[in-house]
């Protein structure tokens, strides 16, 4: 009898190792589940899946993540709000993703925070907003920290930086000093991006107006266009009248192709353009004006130039293994998922959410166009210059380099020199 309690016990214990080796394993090879929602019709989103395939791939080559494979669940959201949060909670809650990417505008990443606020204390997780640029999302962390701290936002500029890298020091001195002009006409869109370019943040910063007159720039022309508008030529019109020496374009969703043929065949053709995002900074652009771009100047990413290491293997890979050009918000989505992937190693784990935005707080990762890395208190991407958008311009049929100064491949032209 006490030979079998022996046995008994002996069995017992090495039962209990061996589950437990067995589970440590289990959890070892259990996948750390990344969910991407966005507009599948939309070619921004589109570009963006491609790269979080992208960076994905990359990561399951190098062994995974701390050993675990990486699954990327993909999901439409059709560019609807109510199908956005349906689509949010199947993959919080049925899927069980550790990462949520909303990959389209900002109202989808606000609807995504509010539904994840809900679920988050029954299923922890981390939210990402990679390719909208308002500020609702990072407010909403300022806020109420304790609630929507599982949210982090990764775009190139959030509007508010916008106003006070942009507005206060790039574009000022970039008029100034390489235009060579004093003279502004803004021209807005009428959407919620530009808000605070237009009023200004309360607290934070003066309108773009009046941070250009501190500067020592004279706005003598302003407008805002509906999205719906089509016919500029009053606009124009109104611009060579006011004496501007350059238009700031603080657009990306106007119909920017009939915007620059208006234009190039206005009497305001000569006076060189800077606009914000979108089309303009496209590789189709010039075939889509017809090379009517000619002369003007945008932000864009979409640059070969080696801004890290990073750079143009992503860019060449982007082309050549998923046949899409890398659009604005499929840098920030590919340097998004290795900023996750070095938290989760900093955190030891994907598992204890808490640790994950501690360490997301604190990474700082070679990225594409940069450093990739957070505000630890409000959780939008680092700005300029730690992650950089150049400011290229249309010359004979490419995008030329003309602002940082060191990645630069060539220097401003006036319209009226190219189209000689």
């Amino acid at each position: 009898m006490k030979k079998l309690r022996l046995f008994l016990i002996v069995f017992a214990a090495i039962s209990v190792v061996a589950l437990g080796m067995s589970t440590v394993a289990v959890a070892k090879d259990k996948p750390i589940k990344i969910g991407f929602m966005g507009n599948l019709s939309s070619p921004s989103t589109l570009s963006a899946q491609a790269a979080a395939k992208l960076a994905v791939s990359e990561m399951n080559e190098a062994g995974g993540i701390l050993g675990r494979p990486v699954e990327l669940i993909l999901e439409d959201t059709k560019g609807e709000i109510p199908k956005a949060i349906e689509v949010y909670k199947k993959l919080v809650m049925y899927n069980k993703v550790d990462v949520v990417v909303v990959a389209e505008k900002v109202e989808m990443g606000v609807a995504g925070m509010e539904i994840g606020a809900e679920l988050f204390r029954e299923y922890p997780h981390i939210m990402f907003s990679t390719i909208g640029s308002g500020d609702s999302i990072w407010h909403h962390v300022r806020d109420n920290y304790k609630k929507y701290r599982f949210g982090f936002q990764t775009y190139y500029y959030i509007s508010t930086n916008y106003l006070k890298i942009m507005g206060k020091e790039v574009l000022p001195d970039f008029f100034k000093n390489t235009i060579g002009t004093n003279k502004v006409a803004i021209i807005y869109e009428d959407m919620e991006w530009t808000k605070p370019l237009r009023k200004g943040l309360k607290g934070v910063s003066d309108g773009l107006r009046a941070e250009y007159e501190k500067k020592g720039l004279e706005v003598v022309y302003e407008a805002t266009l509906s999205l719906d508008q089509k016919v500029f030529s009053t606009v124009f019109e109104e611009v060579a009248a006011s004496g501007a020496g350059v238009m700031d374009c603080v657009v990306g969703y106007i119909d920017q192709g009939s915007f620059i043929k208006q234009w190039a065949q206005s009497s305001a053709s000569d006076i060189p353009w800077f606009i914000w995002g979108g089309l303009a900074g496209m590789p189709v652009a010039w075939k889509m004006t017809e090379g009517k771009i000619s002369g003007g100047s945008v932000g864009s990413s979409f640059v070969k130039v080696p801004i890290t290491e990073r750079t143009i293997p992503f860019m060449t890979d982007m082309v050549e293994k998923y046949k899409t050009g890398p659009i604005f918000g499929s840098h920030t989505t590919y340097d998004t998922l290795n900023g996750y992937k070095k938290a989760v190693e900093q955190a030891g784990g994907a598992k204890d959410v808490e640790k994950v935005i501690k360490a997301l707080e604190q990474v700082r990762e070679v990225a594409v166009l940069g450093t990739i890395g957070w505000n630890p208190k409000y959780h939008y991407n680092l700005p300029y210059p730690e992650y950089i958008t150049p400011i290229v311009q249309w010359q004979n049929g490419e995008m030329v380099v003309i602002i940082p100064a060191d990645i630069a491949t060539g220097e401003f032209k006036s319209p009226a020199e190219l189209r000689k």
